[in-house]
Protein backbone atom coordinates (compact mmCIF):
# COMPACT_ATOMS: atom_id res chain seq x y z
CA UNK A 1 0.00 0.00 0.00
CA UNK A 2 2.87 2.34 0.75
CA UNK A 3 4.14 2.21 -2.84
CA UNK A 4 0.68 3.14 -4.15
CA UNK A 5 0.55 6.18 -1.87
CA UNK A 6 4.10 7.18 -2.76
CA UNK A 7 3.48 6.62 -6.48
CA UNK A 8 0.29 8.67 -6.45
CA UNK A 9 1.98 11.49 -4.59
CA UNK A 10 4.89 11.37 -7.05
CA UNK A 11 2.50 11.57 -10.02
CA UNK A 12 0.70 14.55 -8.48
CA UNK A 13 4.00 16.35 -7.81
CA UNK A 14 5.35 15.65 -11.31
CA UNK A 15 2.06 16.82 -12.82
CA UNK A 16 2.24 20.06 -10.82
CA UNK A 17 5.83 20.69 -11.96
CA UNK A 18 4.88 19.91 -15.55
CA UNK A 19 2.01 22.38 -15.30
CA UNK A 20 4.39 25.11 -14.13
CA UNK A 21 6.65 24.29 -17.09
CA UNK A 22 3.64 24.62 -19.42
CA UNK A 23 2.93 28.06 -17.94
CA UNK A 24 6.48 29.11 -18.84
CA UNK A 25 5.94 27.95 -22.43
CA UNK A 26 2.92 30.24 -22.63
CA UNK A 27 5.26 33.21 -21.94
CA UNK A 28 3.15 35.30 -19.55
CA UNK A 29 3.62 39.07 -19.89
CA UNK A 30 4.88 39.66 -16.33
CA UNK A 31 6.08 37.88 -13.23
CA UNK A 32 2.75 38.63 -11.55
CA UNK A 33 0.85 37.06 -14.45
CA UNK A 34 3.09 34.00 -14.28
CA UNK A 35 2.62 33.71 -10.51
CA UNK A 36 -1.15 34.03 -10.61
CA UNK A 37 -1.54 31.70 -13.56
CA UNK A 38 0.80 29.09 -12.12
CA UNK A 39 -0.88 29.28 -8.70
CA UNK A 40 -4.32 28.81 -10.27
CA UNK A 41 -3.20 25.81 -12.33
CA UNK A 42 -1.28 24.17 -9.47
CA UNK A 43 -4.13 24.56 -6.95
CA UNK A 44 -5.80 21.21 -7.78
CA UNK A 45 -2.50 19.38 -7.33
CA UNK A 46 -1.94 21.02 -3.95
CA UNK A 47 -5.41 19.95 -2.85
CA UNK A 48 -4.88 16.39 -4.10
CA UNK A 49 -1.47 16.14 -2.40
CA UNK A 50 -2.93 17.45 0.87
CA UNK A 51 -5.78 14.93 0.72
CA UNK A 52 -3.39 12.06 -0.01
CA UNK A 53 -1.07 13.04 2.83
CA UNK A 54 -3.97 13.56 5.25
CA UNK A 55 -5.60 10.24 4.33
CA UNK A 56 -2.27 8.50 4.85
CA UNK A 57 -2.05 9.91 8.38
CA UNK A 58 -5.52 8.66 9.31
CA UNK A 59 -4.63 5.02 8.76
CA UNK A 60 -4.82 2.79 5.74
CA UNK A 61 -6.67 4.62 2.98
CA UNK A 62 -8.19 2.78 0.08
CA UNK A 63 -5.94 2.61 -2.99
CA UNK A 64 -8.89 3.73 -5.09
CA UNK A 65 -8.49 7.29 -3.80
CA UNK A 66 -4.93 7.29 -5.03
CA UNK A 67 -6.07 6.12 -8.44
CA UNK A 68 -8.59 8.98 -8.44
CA UNK A 69 -5.79 11.49 -7.77
CA UNK A 70 -3.66 9.98 -10.54
CA UNK A 71 -6.60 10.10 -12.93
CA UNK A 72 -7.42 13.73 -12.18
CA UNK A 73 -3.74 14.65 -12.55
CA UNK A 74 -3.49 12.91 -15.89
CA UNK A 75 -6.70 14.55 -17.14
CA UNK A 76 -5.18 17.96 -16.42
CA UNK A 77 -1.85 17.20 -18.11
CA UNK A 78 -3.42 15.61 -21.19
CA UNK A 79 -5.82 18.54 -21.54
CA UNK A 80 -2.97 21.06 -21.29
CA UNK A 81 -0.88 19.15 -23.84
CA UNK A 82 -3.82 19.14 -26.22
CA UNK A 83 -4.63 22.83 -25.82
CA UNK A 84 -1.07 24.18 -25.74
CA UNK A 85 0.83 21.92 -28.11
CA UNK A 86 -1.47 19.77 -30.26
CA UNK A 87 -4.32 22.16 -31.08
CA UNK A 88 -3.23 25.72 -30.23
CA UNK A 89 -5.65 28.48 -31.16
CA UNK A 90 -6.72 31.95 -30.09
CA UNK A 91 -9.11 30.65 -27.41
CA UNK A 92 -6.43 28.39 -25.91
CA UNK A 93 -5.79 30.76 -23.00
CA UNK A 94 -9.40 30.46 -21.89
CA UNK A 95 -9.21 26.68 -22.15
CA UNK A 96 -5.97 26.59 -20.15
CA UNK A 97 -7.53 28.77 -17.46
CA UNK A 98 -10.42 26.30 -17.22
CA UNK A 99 -8.14 23.33 -16.55
CA UNK A 100 -8.63 23.29 -12.73
CA UNK A 101 -12.39 23.32 -13.25
CA UNK A 102 -12.13 20.43 -15.70
CA UNK A 103 -10.06 18.53 -13.14
CA UNK A 104 -12.71 19.22 -10.51
CA UNK A 105 -15.43 17.89 -12.82
CA UNK A 106 -13.34 14.79 -13.58
CA UNK A 107 -12.86 14.21 -9.85
CA UNK A 108 -16.56 14.64 -9.15
CA UNK A 109 -17.39 12.18 -11.93
CA UNK A 110 -14.84 9.64 -10.69
CA UNK A 111 -15.76 10.07 -7.01
CA UNK A 112 -18.87 7.83 -7.03
CA UNK A 113 -16.90 5.11 -8.78
CA UNK A 114 -14.13 5.30 -6.17
CA UNK A 115 -16.70 5.20 -3.36
CA UNK A 116 -18.46 2.22 -4.91
CA UNK A 117 -15.24 0.27 -5.50
CA UNK A 118 -14.03 1.04 -1.96
CA UNK A 119 -17.28 -0.29 -0.46
CA UNK A 120 -17.16 -3.40 -2.68
CA UNK A 121 -13.56 -4.14 -1.74
CA UNK A 122 -14.29 -3.88 1.99
CA UNK A 123 -17.40 -6.09 1.82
Amino acid sequence: MRWIRSGALLVVIVAACTTVFFVTTLKPSSVMAFTLFAAWLVLPYLVMAAVLIKSGQKGTPSPHWHVLAIGASMVGIVFLIDVIFLHPDAQGAIAVAMTPLIQAVASVLLLPIALWVTRKSRA
